[in-house]
């Protein structure tokens, strides 16, 4: 394994755990209209998110084109996004294209997401939840395969 992808590795591992805590945090609470009188708990959903939005960055913008450069799939990092995850659908690290389309859907939606909706923020908490979950193991797909 080369150090970049060491390294890359490694910010990810951190970030993954950053946000396992958070994650962990809020599947011990209930998610209603009243969790949001709690600034504790506002921060610890704006923490999950921001790390949920930087991980799927990070893996998607970088991991992907270096891990397939790395085990000698591609010979360019100039790939389009689809064409990367046509290999890596090839490479049984995604189950389907579509499941990283949805994952980039869902993190639209965060990024475009009016905080005083709260049915909306609840809705869009669970998704990013579901998300990271699947994030995961495309992660750990991914690792195993270098």
């Amino acid at each position: 394994m080369s150090e970049t992808i060491a390294s890359i590795f490694e910010m990810i591992d951190m970030m993954i755990e950053n946000a396992t805590i958070d994650y962990d945090a809020l599947q011990e609470k209930v998610i209603d209209a009243s969790f949001f009188a709690d600034y504790n708990n506002t921060r610890i959903v704006n923490s999950f998110l921001f790390n949920f939005s930087k991980l799927q960055d990070k893996i998607g913008a970088k991991l992907f084109k270096t891990v397939l450069y790395e085990l000698k799939e591609i010979d360019s990092y100039s790939l389009t996004m689809i064409d990367v995850l046509h290999k890596l659908e090839a490479l049984e690290i995604l189950d389907t294209t579509e499941s990283w389309d949805r994952l980039r859907e869902v993190r639209n939606i965060l990024a475009h997401e009016y905080p005083f909706d709260v049915e909306e923020r609840i809705e869009n908490i669970d998704l990013a939840m579901e998300g990271f979950v699947i994030l995961q193991k495309i992660y750990a797909r991914l690792k195993s395969k270098v």
